[in-house]
């Protein structure tokens, strides 16, 4: 027989046991509340009769409420669990970080294990150890706060607002999958949060000229010039640049090894001024140190350059949408626009020959427009 467990004084004279009261509120759906020791506020559950079984999830004790408070907030999140299943919502418990690891797998399983790993990095730094993690996507509303106040401290971890779309990206793919595995009924509850700003700098349309280049390793401190003059000459990614061992410059084949990281690794030729600043960096160090490392010889971290360029693109005059990734653009940029093809632009730089299309497309086109000109004219 059932309880009235809406009632403050009902709840006080139960038994303490292990198995939970319950109280039914449809049919096939139940709110249930246990208590095991004296003192304790109590544990609320919820049921359903789904497929021949019950389906339980745990509630809360909901022990910072009033006592006259805690049913009507348990009763609450149970609505809220019912609704989800109405919808045809799986009766599975499925947090945002189970989402985020089921989406690191598709990606193992459809993309390879470097398209994986970088996910999982991600997934790792930016969403494991946030309180948005442990949300339930059963609990639509949570889940909308969660995601908001995640993008909140995203923005204010995130100095160019043009990182913030790389953040928010593989949240919203990682949900937007669960939804497509039916673990929550609608999109609605990240949909606003997690939406792609608008008008922010992109890092790939902000070119520097060599001769500003030239300025911004002039006004650069002693410890990053190294890193910036490396960006300038090869179109790496600054964090490849910082995972550079001693061990990867071959001199005498005039080579560097670039290892895996976003990308699969890769060889580039170097010019005889590359070997010479490379063979500087690595005078008097062990095969396994850093290459291009700060100057107490540990490895360059994001937040470490990311400051350093900024204070040298200020002392420089530069425009302060300037960050370490545009020497990367400015060198491909120069590669696309000097002639060379697509496919060698796109192996120098790691990267697809259909991204250096998208994104650098217009440079090529006027250079063919050029030399069309110039067969003209012949």
């Amino acid at each position: 027989m059932g309880k009235r467990l809406d009632r403050v004084d009902v709840r006080a004279r139960l038994e303490l046991r292990r198995d939970p009261y319950w109280m039914r509120i449809s049919e096939g759906r139940y709110i249930g509340f246990r208590k095991m020791t004296r003192g304790a506020a109590g544990n609320w559950l919820a049921r359903v009769y789904v497929d021949n079984k019950y389906t339980y999830r745990s509630l809360g004790d909901y022990a910072e409420l009033p006592e006259k408070e805690r049913f009507d907030a348990a009763m609450k999140e149970a609505n809220v669990w019912f609704s989800h299943l109405d919808l045809g919502g799986s009766t599975a418990p499925h947090s945002v970080k189970a989402a985020c690891e089921s989406y690191v797998e598709r990606l193992r399983s459809e993309e390879g294990e470097t398209a994986a790993s970088n996910a999982d990095g991600f997934m790792r730094r930016v969403v494991y150890s946030d309180p948005v993690a442990g949300v339930l996507l059963s609990d639509t509303a949570e889940l909308k706060r969660e995601c908001s106040e995640w993008r909140k401290r995203i923005l204010k971890r995130c100095p160019a607002k043009s990182s913030v779309n790389r953040y928010l990206t593989p949240l919203r793919a990682a949900l937007n999958q669960a939804f497509e595995d039916g673990h929550v009924t609608s999109r609605q509850p990240w949909l606003k949060a997690l939406k792609p700003l608008k008008d922010v700098d992109n890092r790939r349309t902000l070119y520097l000229e060599p001769s500003e280049r030239r300025k911004l390793i002039e006004c650069a401190s002693e410890g990053v010039r190294p890193l910036i003059r490396t960006l300038n000459m090869i179109p790496m990614r600054p964090g490849e640049v910082a995972a550079l061992r001693v061990e990867y410059l071959k001199a005498s084949q005039k080579t560097l090894e670039i290892p895996q990281g976003k990308t699969e690794s890769r060889i580039v030729p170097l010019t005889d001024e590359m070997v010479t600043h490379f063979k500087q960096l690595a005078a008097g160090k062990l095969p396994k140190a850093w290459l291009v490392a700060q100057a107490d010889g540990t490895q360059w971290e994001r937040h470490a350059w990311r400051v350093e360029v900024k204070t040298a693109a200020k002392l420089a005059g530069l425009p302060e949408a300037v960050v370490a990734y545009t020497l990367r653009h400015s060198v491909v940029t120069d590669l696309v626009k000097g002639g060379l093809d697509l496919f060698h632009v796109a192996k120098l730089a790691g990267t697809s020959i259909a991204m250096i299309e998208r994104h650098y497309g217009q440079q090529q086109n006027e250079h063919a427009r050029k030399a069309l000109e110039r067969l003209a004219n012949a």
